[in-house]
């Protein structure tokens, strides 16, 4: 397994000298099996990433097969401007649940509807199939994929893939339901326990994975004014890769206000919460252009 991160950043792209380390390009990661291609999210980050498939396969076949987690424009913005998308020798495989009331492709054509984009998705000379989300796992090659519901707005999807002995985990996004279930209705404890339930389940998706890409917008001290966001906290985060034993986490889906200096910082805090756990938990912040071998 190869991974490349093309874009690391949430909610809008920040370009720009203050995030020039860790990257002001929206989700976007490429994931390589063997020869299979996999991608997951096709926020801004898909435009450089296909540039370079450009590059790598001049006017070879290309087949792609990528994951949407859901369909907020940090995740699929950057769709419209894939450019291996308007060949005729390009087939991309897209995998992501339906919107609320509307399909996966019913929601990625409203995007380049004429009132918001030049382009409509038809326009696209590539050969495009939909899959959505089953509940079942599913194989690709000898790569096998699972895939579950977290908690955000919307229906949101973290995506595990296993090849070759290593397994890869895809999961931006969340948040502690602990937190948020209280909350809702003025449940309080019952909440409470119900989500802890709920958490453990997800725990048990990500366990023992080789890498766990795992979203922590904010500090600790941000996140108490944004529960319900649907975003977790650097503490959570770390939390939830101590408990499932990953051997590495990768925080990602960085805040739009928080520069490079920021970033760093949370990753002190993140390390410092790992050692005073005694943990080998390996953790950094997901940095654009970073590539890992697992």
């Amino acid at each position: 397994m190869r991974v490349t991160f093309w874009g690391t950043r949430g909610s809008i792209a920040t370009p720009g000298a203050e995030t020039a380390t860790y990257g002001g390009n929206t989700s976007c990661v490429e994931l390589r099996c063997g020869t299979d291609i996999f991608i997951f999210d096709a926020g801004t980050g898909i435009r450089p990433l296909g540039l370079a498939l450009m590059k790598e396969f001049a006017n070879r076949p290309l087949t792609i097969h990528l994951f949407i987690s859901h369909t907020h424009w940090d995740h699929i913005q950057g769709f419209p401007f894939f450019t291996p998308a308007y060949l005729p020798t390009t087939t991309i495989h897209i995998y992501g649940s339906g919107g609320q009331g509307r399909s996966l492709e019913r929601v990625l054509r409203g995007q380049m509807d004429a009132d918001y984009f030049p382009v409509a998705l038809g326009d696209m000379h590539s050969t495009l199939h939909m899959h959505e989300f089953k509940g079942k796992p599913f194989q690709i090659g000898e790569a096998h994929i699972a895939a579950a519901y977290l908690n955000h707005p919307g229906m949101n999807l973290g995506y595990r893939v296993t090849h070759q002995g290593k397994s890869f985990v895809y999961a931006t996004d969340n948040e502690p339901y602990q937190q948020t279930l209280p909350h809702l209705g003025h449940r309080a404890e019952a909440g409470r326990d119900f989500g802890e339930r709920l958490d453990a389940e997800f725990v048990r998706f990500i366990e023992g994975a080789d890498l766990y890409i795992g979203e922590a917008q904010y500090t600790d001290d941000e996140y108490p004014g944004r529960i319900g966001w649907g975003h977790s906290s650097i503490s959570a985060t770390v939390e939830v890769a101590l408990a499932a034993q990953v051997r590495s986490l990768a925080f990602f889906h960085h805040d739009p206000l928080h520069d490079d200096p920021a970033v760093a910082a949370m990753a002190q805090t993140a390390n410092r919460l790992i050692e005073a756990r005694g943990s080998s938990l390996h953790c950094f912040a997901a940095r654009e252009g970073q590539v890992l071998e697992l």
